[in-house]
């Protein structure tokens, strides 16, 4: 900026100097051209008055000693702009000159500040990285710690402290969760199920649990079993409500469903279809098949689907009748619905859909082995199916198979999808949480039974049922979250500074566990 002012002082002074010689010679020469004219008019009047040849002799010498008087005075004005013009030439070449310099020096100045600006990014973007790396080592620790936690805390449970196992279930779920770890993984699920009091069972039935299905928007559920009972309960605030709706020990009842008057219908192995209206049983349907019957679903409105080994029927319950059979290929082994759509599947890995008039179009399910249980996700437009051997596929909507997951030794009897997770049970006596959205998903297990398992049903947000063998219906509370907050509403104290150094360390800063 200063540089910028002086070569502006120095053009203005040449402008000046130029403007005062352009005057000067503007009024020399005007006043020889007034002296030319008056001359010139003295000549016209003396040739007029006195024709004075003389005279006019004599001022024509006088006019030319003028012309050769302006011209020498001329000359000299000429070469004093000449003097003034190089001498603002070399002002303005010299202006220009500081002119570069200073533009040289403004450009200087903005490339070193472009370069402080360039180095302090780059110290800032270490340091975000730095940032970064010591807060991965720090999750990655404290996710590791969580999991360290967890395993103390199912050993102190079996030692029988259960106070230590308390503050260590809900320790290594709160530094897991903080630090956005998976609450899910087998050791952690553990020590939360085992401190939080999460499974609840009652003997619903005198037989295996064959089927559960929901009743109404009040909580009741419906479930028939293999000693011929049809059963409506409901699990309320921990309390067990059931009634028997209907007992026949002749049947052995595999499957349950409702029609859209909420008519409960009991598919029973032997060929008998019993329904149960707002709480009165009506007489058994007779079958025309005496055994081999394991599946039933409602596929429109007022038809059911009926599965016997390797025969479909299509009941009508306004009519009460059988209204059309359908031999299939095979046998079937599992049945299931996708969209509205029921899906039935073959002992030999073949599927068909079948419509309400009894339409069967095959299906391609990209799966070897035999497939015994079959559900689907609307959310996520997925599939599972699980095979006579214990393997679980993963299918998109075309069949085909995304992932394998493999964690049980047998039979696989029901799956179901819960928001992002699968479960799964099984002949092992083994239910199964599986993240249905990992790669690699490893097999939570909820828990270990001593009989097989038949069947699911999603009982809650938060929660499942489980039928077995045994006739127990069992809750399975399988939110981490809600069992942590049962955890953490029983803690009865906090660490004291030898457990927490024992247990934690003294590099990881104590919290309060306990309000």
């Amino acid at each position: 900026m200063r540089y910028n002012k002086a070569i502006t002082y120095i053009l203005g002074l040449s402008t000046v100097a130029l403007a005062g010689v352009a005057y000067e010679l503007y009024c020399d020469n005007n006043q020889l051209k007034a002296d030319i004219n008056e001359l010139r008019a003295n000549i016209s009047k003396y040739e007029q008055r006195d024709g004075n040849s003389f005279v006019v002799e004599r001022i024509s010498k006088q006019m030319e000693d003028i012309a050769y008087q302006q011209m020498d005075i001329s000359d000299k004005r000429r070469e004093e702009a000449l003097f003034q013009m190089r001498v603002a030439d070399e002002m303005r070449s010299k202006a220009e000159s500081e002119q570069r310099k200073a533009e040289e020096f403004a450009r200087n100045v903005v490339e070193a500040r472009n370069m402080a600006e360039q180095q302090k990014e780059l110290a800032v973007t270490q340091q975000i990285k730095a940032e970064y790396a010591r807060n991965v080592a720090d999750t990655l620790s404290y996710i590791a710690l969580g999991r360290s936690l967890a395993s103390l805390s199912s050993t102190q449970y079996l030692a029988g402290n259960k106070d230590a196992s308390a503050l260590l279930a809900y320790a290594a779920w709160k530094f897991t969760s903080s630090y956005k770890g998976n609450v899910n993984i087998p050791v952690i699920f553990k020590s939360l199920s085992q401190n939080s009091g999460s499974f609840s069972s009652s003997l619903i039935h005198k037989g295996g649990v064959s089927k559960i299905i929901p009743l109404d928007n009040k909580g009741h559920f419906v479930s028939v079993s293999r000693y011929g009972e049809i059963t409506k309960w409901r699990h309320i605030s921990g309390i067990w409500e059931k009634h028997l709706l209907a007992s026949d020990n002749s049947c052995s009842y595999r499957d349950v469903c409702t029609d859209s008057d909420g008519v409960i219908y009991a598919l029973s192995f032997n060929g008998k279809l019993q329904s149960v209206a707002n709480g009165q049983v009506a007489q058994p349907f007779i079958l025309p098949e005496k055994t081999g019957w394991t599946h039933i679903c409602r596929i429109s409105s007022n038809r059911l689907l009926l599965v016997a080994k390797a025969r479909l029927y299509l009941f009508d319950t306004v009519k009460r009748q059988i209204v059309k059979n359908i031999d299939m290929p095979q046998n079937i082994t599992a049945i299931g619905k996708r969209e509205g759509n029921v899906l039935v599947f073959g002992e030999k890995s073949k599927a068909w859909q079948v419509n309400s008039v009894g339409k069967i179009t095959p299906e391609d399910i990209r799966v070897n082995g035999e497939i015994t249980a079959y559900t689907w996700s609307k959310d996520k437009q997925r599939a599972s199916v699980g095979t006579e051997n214990g393997d679980i596929f993963i299918l998109d909507a075309n069949g085909n198979s995304l992932r394998k997951l493999v964690g049980h030794s047998s039979r696989i009897t029901d799956l179901l999808f819960k928001d992002d997770f699968l479960f799964s049970a099984s002949y092992d006596r083994v239910v199964n949480l599986w993240d249905a959205n990992a790669t690699n998903s490893e097999a939570v297990a909820l828990k270990d039974y001593s009989s097989w398992l038949y069947c699911l049903c999603s009982a809650d947000q938060n929660s499942i049922f489980v039928g077995s063998q045994s006739g127990a219906v069992s809750r399975i509370v399988v939110s981490p979250s809600e069992m942590a907050a049962t955890v953490h509403s029983s803690l009865k104290r906090d660490f004291t500074d030898d457990e927490w150094s024992y247990y934690v360390g003294d590099n990881v800063p104590k919290i309060k566990l306990k309000d």
